[in-house]
């Protein structure tokens, strides 16, 4: 028999007490009078409120969890799973926005379906009692049609969809279920609410495998669980229990939880330049690999010795792959800036700058922490009122959030570091 294969997911080695305590940059103070911020397990210094991509494509299933700033200003993958939750923050929503969301619900879209269908009925009660001739005989046949037509979609949308009431107040959510795969298909049970707290609309939605004849109702409870687990969070508010960061909330757990985040964030002096921040477990089927990262972002307009002597005039600055800090942490560091000059108007500069930690295998103490540095112009995003600062300017704002972040520190302690250095 040969030997038994290592399990991919297993580390190699646990980290040591030294080596997870580097993620509570322990030496760590922020300066007086300065803010912060916290995103999944993380804290960082802000020298102001930052605003959050919270604005949303449409309020259609899918295209509600993918959010922006405006119509052009986004960072391509922004996303929040916590567990087997999926989550997007909406929001400051006015009636307008409100209503909108409520009519894409599928109880209201049934609601409005009936409303139809009984104005249909009632016209094509109404021309039975006409004389008949080719004008009666062709509005009777449409409104069977759509008749036919909207009874289909509602008998579609009552199959499809379940009302699920949370027992949350300012809830409202429904149930469903979909097929994937044929040769080993399998069901997954699909809950979904959105919870409006003041100004803003959280959506939740949790996927899970149906194993048995009890699994979604198990599903539902477990859901529910999770949702009272989450409360709203003021700007610049940095909770002290266990749980995850997500903008304008927080998700409160055992510090176990398993979360994949990537959210950008922007001060308001510079609405097109974005700071990105990716982090969660390590997750061994798509591993961070930040040197070959840093390395493909500082290597931008490298084309070979002829391409590079092209590009050498409009070079600001070339951060070649470089070792780096995010807090206490080893990371790997690429980017390059750039001078963009146009016929008629004032030169800018435009800048892409990577920094990445890999995180480690195994543990919540030590996510992947990826932080990403990205400038929008007035060209690019025609809502923009003026062009990125200098690259220098924006590039010391990534420099205090690089030193600043390190693990929210949490009381009682993440469950791995308790009994280290005193920790309870």
């Amino acid at each position: 028999m040969g030997a038994e294969q290592a399990d991919p997911a297993a580390p190699s080695r646990k980290p040591t007490a030294q080596e997870l305590m580097q993620a509570t940059a322990s030496g760590y103070v922020t300066p007086a009078g300065t803010a912060r911020e916290c995103l999944g397990r993380l804290v960082f210094d802000v020298h102001a409120p930052v605003q959050w991509p919270t604005r949303y494509m449409d309020a259609s299933d899918t295209s509600i969890f993918y959010r922006s700033f405006s119509e052009e200003v986004f960072h391509q993958g922004d996303e929040i799973q916590v567990g087997n939750v999926r989550i997007g923050v909406l929001g400051p929503l006015g009636k307008e926005d409100l209503a909108a969301l409520r009519e894409a619900m599928p109880q209201a879209r049934i609601d409005r379906l009936q409303a139809l269908l009984k104005d249909d009925e009632a016209e094509l009660a109404q021309l039975k009692g006409q004389p008949a001739n080719a004008r009666t005989r062709q509005a009777s046949y449409l409104a069977q049609k759509s008749v036919i037509g909207r009874q289909a979609q509602i008998k579609e949308l009552q199959s499809n969809y379940q009302a699920f009431d949370s027992g949350l107040p300012g809830s409202e959510g429904y149930r469903s279920s979909e097929g994937s795969g044929t040769v080993n298909p399998m069901r997954y049970s699909i809950y979904r609410s959105h919870l409006k707290r003041g100004d803003y609309v959280y959506v939740f939605e949790s996927t899970q495998e149906i194993r048995d004849k009890d699994s979604e109702a198990a599903h539902g409870q477990q859901f529910i669980r999770f949702l009272k687990s989450f409360r709203p969070r003021a700007a610049n508010e940095v909770p002290k229990d266990l749980g995850l960061c997500i903008p304008h909330g927080f998700i409160a757990d055992d510090g176990k939880t398993v979360s994949a985040i990537k959210q950008s964030l922007r001060w308001p002096d510079a609405p097109g330049v974005l700071y990105t921040i990716s982090t969660g477990n390590v997750d061994p089927r798509a591993l961070k690999v930040p040197l070959v990262q840093a390395a493909a972002t500082g290597g931008i307009g490298k084309f070979g010795s002829r391409g590079e002597q092209e590009a050498q005039p409009f070079i600001v600055e070339r951060i070649a792959p470089r070792s780096a800090r995010i807090g206490a942490l080893t990371a790997q560091q690429g980017g390059v800036a750039l001078k963009v000059s146009r016929p008629g108007s004032t030169p800018f500069e435009t800048y892409t700058v990577f920094t990445g930690y890999a995180g480690w295998l195994g543990t919540a103490v030590l996510p992947y922490i990826l932080i990403e540095l990205n400038s929008r112009s007035m060209e690019q995003a025609p809502e923009l009122k003026q062009n990125p600062p200098p690259f220098k300017t924006s590039y010391a704002r990534l420099e205090t959030l690089l030193k600043s972040t390190h693990l929210r520190p949490t009381e009682p302690a993440m469950p791995e570091l308790r009994g280290i250095n005193g920790l309870q």
